[in-house]
C-alpha cells in the first residue's frame, strides 16, 4: 500500500513538477513562501510622483535630465521604468500639427461646394495619386556581427542584390495611378526615378493619358483631380494642362490625402501584398 502511494506521488511530481513545487513550499513555509523580497525599491511614491509631474511640465526633458535633478542615486533605466509605470512613453515628436485651422477651413470649403453633386457628376471625376511601396516596413536595416574579428565591409555583411535580406532583396517601388471618368481612364504607371519632378510628370505621366483625358474632355466632360504637390502646381504643369484643355479640380484642399479615393486602392494593394 505504501509503495503504491509512493509511486503515485512520484508520478505527480513527474507530470506536474511546477504544481508540486508550489504545493511543497506552501505546505512547508505557509503563504509567505510565495512572497519574495527581491531588491529593495530605490524610489518611493513621492519621488515617482515628482518624476511624473516634472515630465508632464516639460515633456522634452530626457530621462538623463530627470535622473540628475530628482534621483541622482538611481540609474537612468529606473527613471524610464517609473515614467513607463505612470503611463508615459518616449516617442518621436511631431514637427508641426497635421491639420491647422487653415487646412480645416479649406476642407470645409471644398466639401461644401460639392455637397449637392450627384453620383453621375462624381463619375466624371478622374482621381490621381502617387505612392511608394517598400518590400519591408521594419525601418532601417541593421546587421549583427561579432565585436572582434569582423569587418563591416566583409562580404556577408554587405547588402546588395546577390545577398538577399529576409530571403529576398529589398526594393522600393514608386507608382502613379489614375482612374475615373466613367471607367474611361484606368492607368497605373511605374515611376522610373527615385523622385518625380515636373519634367517627368509632364513627359511620362500626363502625356501617357493625354489621348483619353483630352479627346474625351473637349466639352469639359471630365474633371481631373490631383493634389497640391509642388510637381502638380508648378507653372510648367499648369501651362500643359491649360494648353491641352484639361478641366482641373482647382479647389482641392491641402493636406487632403484621406479625401482621395485612390488611397483606398493603395490600402487594398498593401493588404494583398
Amino acid at each position: 500500500m505504501k509503495s503504491m502511494y509512493r509511486n503515485e506521488k512520484l508520478l505527480k511530481c513527474w507530470v506536474y513538477p511546477h504544481l508540486y513545487t508550489v504545493h511543497y513550499w506552501i505546505t512547508r513555509r505557509g503563504e509567505s513562501a510565495t512572497t519574495k523580497s527581491g531588491r529593495p525599491r530605490v524610489t518611493d511614491a513621492h519621488t515617482d510622483q515628482n518624476l511624473y509631474e516634472a515630465s508632464r511640465k516639460d515633456p522634452f526633458l530626457s530621462a538623463v535630465d530627470l535622473q540628475k535633478e530628482w534621483t541622482p542615486s538611481c540609474s537612468v533605466d529606473t527613471v524610464r521604468n517609473r515614467l513607463k509605470q505612470k503611463g508615459l512613453k518616449c516617442r518621436t515628436p511631431a514637427r508641426k500639427p497635421f491639420l491647422t485651422q487653415f487646412h480645416r477651413q479649406m476642407r470645409y470649403v471644398c466639401v461644401h461646394s460639392k455637397l449637392h453633386c450627384s453620383v453621375s457628376e462624381w463619375h466624371r471625376v478622374v482621381f490621381s495619386d502617387e505612392n511608394i511601396f517598400r518590400s519591408s516596413s521594419r525601418g532601417a536595416l541593421r546587421v549583427y556581427r561579432p565585436v572582434q574579428g569582423s569587418d563591416r565591409f566583409d562580404e556577408q555583411y554587405l547588402v546588395h542584390s546577390s545577398n538577399p535580406v529576409y530571403g529576398r532583396p529589398r526594393f522600393t517601388l514608386c507608382v502613379w495611378m489614375v482612374f475615373g471618368g466613367n471607367g474611361k481612364i484606368r492607368t497605373l504607371h511605374r515611376i522610373e526615378r527615385p523622385t518625380m519632378n515636373t519634367d517627368y510628370y509632364i513627359n511620362h505621366i500626363l502625356s501617357s493619358i493625354e489621348t483619353e483625358l483630352c479627346e474625351a474632355n473637349e466639352e469639359k466632360e471630365l474633371i481631373f483631380m490631383q493634389d497640391l504637390s509642388s510637381v502638380h502646381t508648378s507653372k510648367q504643369t499648369k501651362l500643359w494642362l491649360q494648353e491641352h484643355n484639361v478641366n482641373v479640380m482647382h479647389d482641392w484642399p491641402p493636406k487632403g490625402p484621406d479625401m482621395n479615393t485612390v488611397e483606398n486602392v493603395w490600402a487594398e494593394l498593401v493588404r494583398r501584398l
